[in-house]
């Protein structure tokens, strides 16, 4: 029998491009035995029986194709440096067809010659279908928390990645899959018992309508309600349908890990009885997520569910006490105090932190023994390479790790000018707000250090001895404030709006720079119109230069305190968002 390979949200043509993974429509691949080495496999066919030798991408770049008699586990290659493993789709389903015949036919007195061995060796095939669906390596849940640990931690999709994409989103949860990380979802009840995915039990926060999910109709939902993520991340996205849960369990279970969780009360029986009734197998790839209060401990128990139980900063030690036995693995947030995090560690158990945003957080739960990170935006969190060295802000699309002092608020999120200043980004909180550039952090500085370049202006001229400007020098990722006390150090260049320039060193702790070198004197900026600007990081010395005229530098300072990597930008001084800073065309350079 052929087996049925490609076809999931998993199998596509792609190729590594520094920290990207690009889809390649087109692309020639060949299949193999073996990861490395191994013999051709050219007895392929395509989705249609015609005999093929290798496989050609389709032009969205997925992959779908049947293999030899009997073969189960491939090795695909597309040339490009690395195979990729493939398990058969339809493995999971023939597996059970095999069982359902075994089944009826005990029924039947002839089918008592059917050997005890023979329906052992089905059984154990059966066993194996629920380890071979699951990513790559990881062939179950246990693997894949079992190999965590704080020096190498696990990474989870928090939302769907709903930092960086529409939470709760049937393209949040494509694209978290894609890149292998395990989808965290949660679930509300609406009027006709449907289930959905959706965080909060009102529509409020993140669609275009109000009031609570329980109070629209299932056609209703699904004809009327959309996403209104634009002004969180920016208005190049299109908005998105809300997304059953059926739909999202029908496409991910048994391909990624899953921590569900049903939110309001009246949707933890739904969400039980769905699972009960039609995806008896979900234990094997489901995680059952649950506040510390929760009564839904022992039936997930009682059904060979892992449970992932958050706390409180208040929950006590008796209480946790009490759900131990039922208790999998415990969830702390970011806001505990390092103490109660570690206590909660010595308990014995993997414990998952959440909303992790930053890499300074992954640092820091890591070090207090944590093992898995709920990250609404994984990618950037879980490496510390740099993905981007020049904006493209004119998308309009907000990056991985675009970091503002606070998350999930677009009161404080990068905002994307409309026309005709598309290109420009600006921070509409004031005063002393910033939003890290993590998608260029860290800088590849190379021997010679790094240059940044971009452009800022004033769309409206603030009060002569008021600035804006940027911060760079960051040992890390956590927030900066111009005049409050920052955890790390670093630089802030500052340009005030009666044309002073001057660069700041901020030490850590202080809620006060020391200007480096003299103030520079340069021609006073004009409203709504470009200032150039570059900084030159080398590994003696610091120059800022305002490049839209001649003679407008600090001139290279011999100043070595901080060599950080992290950078961003700054309102500065600012105090009306009218007169706020905006920016465009960065480019980040090795010198």
């Amino acid at each position: 029998m052929r087996h049925l390979f490609g076809g999931t949200t998993s199998d596509y043509a792609m190729q590594q491009v520094g920290n990207q993974l690009l889809l390649r429509p087109g692309a020639t691949g060949t299949v193999w035995t073996a990861v490395v080495g191994g013999t051709q496999l050219t007895d392929l066919t395509d989705t249609t029986g015609v005999p093929i030798a290798s496989v050609i991408a389709a032009s969205d770049g997925s992959v779908s194709f049947y293999g030899p008699e009997d073969v189960t586990e491939a090795f695909i290659d597309f040339g490009f440096g690395r195979r990729y493993t493939l398990i058969a789709s339809d493995i999971a389903s023939t597996v059970s067809a095999r069982l359902d015949g075994l089944v009826a036919a005990a029924a039947d007195d002839a089918a008592t010659k059917a050997s005890a061995a023979q329906a052992a060796a089905i059984a154990a095939a059966a066993a194996n279908a629920a380890t071979l669906y699951l990513p790559n390596a990881i062939t179950t849940i246990d693997t894949l928390i079992g190999a965590a640990t704080p020096v190498a931690p696990a990474y989870f999709a928090h939302r769907g990645g709903g930092m960086v994409r529409p939470e709760h989103t049937l393209v949040a949860y494509r694209a978290a899959a894609a890149m292998r990380y395990p989808l965290e979802i949660s679930v509300n009840v609406d009027a006709s018992g449907e289930l959905w995915c959706l965080h909060d039990p009102t529509v409020d926060r993140t669609t275009n309508r109000t009031g609570n999910l329980n109070g629209y109709t299932t056609e209703e939902i699904g004809q009327q309600i959309q996403t209104n993520s634009r002004s969180l991340l920016g208005p190049g996205w299109a908005e998105q349908r809300l997304v059953p849960l059926r739909q999202v369990l029908d496409e991910f279970l048994g391909r990624v890990p899953i921590l569900l969780e049903p939110k309001a009360n009246d949707a933890v029986v739904p969400t039980q009885q769905l699972l009960d009734a039609s995806y008896p197998h979900a234990p094997a790839s489901v995680i059952w997520k649950a506040h510390v209060g929760t009564l839904s401990l022992p039936w997930a128990k009682a059904r060979g569910y892992r449970t992932w139980v958050y706390l409180d900063s208040g929950t006590s030690d008796a209480t946790m006490d009490g759900k131990d036995a039922t208790v999998d693995y415990w969830g702390v947030n970011t806001t505990f105090s390092d103490a109660r995090i570690s206590q909660v560690v010595a308990r014995g158990k993997p414990v998952f932190a959440w909303a992790v945003y930053r890499r300074s957080q992954v640092a820091r739960l890591a070090g207090l023994g944590v093992v898995g990170m709920m990250s609404s935006d994984p990618r950037y969190v879980s490496t510390s390479a740099p993905m981007r060295t020049a904006s493209r802000w004119d998308l309009q699309i907000k990056e991985p790790g675009c970091t503002p002092t606070i998350d999930y608020d677009p009161d404080y999120a990068l905002v994307f000018a409309p026309s005709p200043d598309v290109g420009w980004v600006s921070v509409p909180a004031v005063p002393f707000q910033s939003v890290g550039l993590g998608t260029y952090c860290p800088v590849a500085a190379g021997a010679g250090g790094y240059r940044l370049s971009f452009d800022m202006k004033f769309k409206v001229l603030p009060a002569s001895t008021l600035h804006g400007g940027i911060y760079f020098g960051k040992q890390s990722d956590d927030p900066y404030r111009f005049s409050q006390s920052n955890v790390t150090g670093g630089y802030h260049l500052v340009m005030r709006a009666n044309g002073q320039m001057q660069l700041n060193r901020h030490t850590a702790g202080s809620t006060s720079g020391t200007t480096l070198g003299s103030v520079v004197a340069t021609t006073a900026p004009v409203a709504d119109t470009a200032m150039s600007f570059q900084v030159d990081v080398t590994p003696t010395t610091v120059e800022v230069r305002r490049t839209d005229g001649v003679g407008w530098t600090t001139g290279a300072l011999a100043d070595t305190t901080y060599r950080g990597l992290y950078f961003g930008l700054s309102n500065g001084s600012i105090t009306d968002v009218a007169t706020r800073p905006y920016w465009r065309n960065l480019v980040v350079t090795q010198l």
